[in-house]
């Protein structure tokens, strides 16, 4: 806590005394480049609507990775961690689930939305408890309350405790590891309200320096109905926050937070759903309208990059735009453009001695090929064989595969759909149980290390080690009889590996002694 105790004791500091503290980066301003590296989807309802329900988790991961978002904003979650490690309810466990299943589709972030110092507390002890692999870790704290609001300020009645508990929370963030390994992202909230002009603060300037010298992150509200709002002045509606925060010395990161939620004037909603463009591009109009001003679109007037380059305000030299966060995300999960593929059949099923992957389209359009992907445990997944496409066709195609190296128990097969431009999306998930056929075999240790032993009764012939493409790694002849055999593995790559035998695979996996495996043969 001892980040937590030096800003408090930066918060008393004489004014003249604390721009001493942060220093003179402003005196040689450049204007640090706005970025998009932080492109959120705010989820609520996230206990209720999504968690442990698979078709909404997996509309909700597809339509973030269609559109390119990297981080999801995961409310609920004083309600959703409630149990210590150990003990672990089917919430927490669903949380495990979706937050691995989430960054193995490619979204970088999952952040735990918090109310309090506690709930926050909660989010540290999920993190560090052993049950939980990296993958399943969270990645960022999004700490919202608003302390200047009498009807939600609920655990911060006053900006003394709010920034308590920001400072705390910042400590549990930089001590506390993330999914890749690094410090949480500590994010902060601020928001405000008015229908026209300024937004109205409920903050003093001083106060504001001081959130944004601790937060990563700002989310700073932008609720507009239109990037052209306020005459077309979308950029200056909180020029007065920005001001502010620019002066803490050093570039400090803000991330614009729109609104699509369809309740009141401030919102997007009607917006997006008239986007003459793609989806993609209209959830990130208002942003780049907001940054690229007059430059994006002539019909605005000046963007942040302009008002800073003309010397409007050359103070904006103190902040760093970092990208875009949309609330929420089923009133921003509107798309009225057709799919790509329709999809009407993906089934997976044994035929004596491989899995049959068949699928069927109705229309294709743009459509460069198919990925048929496997998987042991509906987590980890791997390509095993690439179809094309049929292009652009009005007309029904069917596909049909066979996966003549299947694993041994359950396996796991869906279809990566891409398109000519790059964007993709997932079928949904076949499981199939595929069943030893006669041949007795014992596969030991699993995981390994150097050396591999199997012992059959019926081993006769050739032993082949693959890899997840089915590239043979291995081979080793095998004598009639000879029922025990080592294999030295101390060669080949760490990962997941199929050891075959008279047509049967046994799954397998090399490790170098930095990470653990639970999966055993079936």
């Amino acid at each position: 806590m001892l980040a937590a105790k030096l800003s408090k004791m930066k918060r008393h500091l004489p004014l003249f005394l604390l721009y001493l503290w942060v220093g003179t980066s402003l005196s040689v301003a450049q204007l640090p480049e706005p970025t998009q590296d932080f492109r959120g989807l705010w989820v609520t309802g996230f206990k209720a609507n999504v968690l442990g329900n698979t078709t909404a988790e997996d509309e909700l991961i597809a339509y973030a990775i269609e559109n390119d978002f990297n981080y999801l904003i995961c409310t609920n979650m004083y309600q959703i961690l409630t149990a210590s490690c150990g003990s672990f309810t089917s919430d927490m466990t669903a949380l495990q689930a979706f937050i691995a299943k989430a960054h193995y589709e490619g979204i970088a972030y999952i952040s735990g939305n918090v109310g309090s110092l506690a709930t926050a507390e909660k989010v540290e002890d999920y993190n560090n408890c052993g049950s939980v692999t990296s993958v399943q870790k969270l990645d960022m704290i999004t700490y919202e309350c608003e302390f200047y609001n009498d009807a939600t300020n609920g655990s911060c009645p006053d900006y003394d405790s709010f920034i308590d508990q920001l400072n705390d929370i910042k400590a549990i963030c930089t001590s506390t590891l993330s999914s890749t390994g690094s410090d949480l992202v500590c994010e902060v909230y601020i928001g405000g309200e008015g229908s026209t002009g300024k937004v109205l603060t409920y903050s003093s300037e001083a106060e504001m320096e001081e959130i944004a010298s601790v937060a990563d992150h700002i989310l700073l509200t932008y609720y507009r109905s239109t990037p052209s709002s306020s005459g077309g002045n979308f950029f200056n509606w909180t020029i007065e926050r920005l001001d502010w925060i620019a002066k803490t010395g050093t570039p400090s990161n803000i991330v614009l937070l729109l609104k699509s939620r369809d309740t009141d004037g401030n919102n997007m909603y009607d917006y997006l759903q008239a986007f003459p463009g793609t989806h993609y591009n209209a959830v990130r109009d208002p942003y780049l309208s907001w940054v690229e001003g007059t430059v994006h679109n002539p019909s605005l007037t000046k963007g942040f990059r302009e008002n800073y380059e003309d010397a409007t305000y050359p103070w904006l030299s103190g902040i760093q735009v970092k990208g875009f966060t949309w609330f929420e995300h089923l009133a921003t999960m509107v798309d009225n453009n057709p799919l790509p593929v329709e999809l009407v059949h993906f089934k997976a099923s044994q035929v004596e001695d491989f899995i049959s992957i068949q699928w069927m389209t109705t229309t294709e359009r743009n459509n460069s090929f198919f990925e048929i992907q496997r998987s042991s445990d509906a987590q980890h997944w791997y390509l095993v064989n690439k179809v094309m496409g049929a292009g652009n066709t009005p007309q029904t195609q069917n596909y049909y595969w066979q996966d003549h190296n299947p694993l041994v128990g359950t396996s796991y097969y869906r279809l990566k759909q891409v398109d000519f431009d790059g964007k993709h999306s997932f079928s949904k998930m076949e499981s199939v149980f595929w069943k030893n056929k006669g041949t007795n075999v014992q596969l030991y240790p699993n995981p390994a290390n150097a050396i591999i032993h199997l012992q059959s009764t019926a081993a006769q012939g050739k032993v082949i080690v693959l890899n997840t493409l089915g590239q043979q790694m291995k081979q080793v002849s095998v004598l009639q009889n000879e029922s025990q055999i080592s294999l030295d593995i101390s060669k080949i790559p760490v990962g997941m590996y199929t050891v075959r035998i008279n047509g049967v695979g046994y799954r397998f996996v090399k490790y170098n002694g930095a990470y653990t495996w639970s999966d055993s043969n079936r």
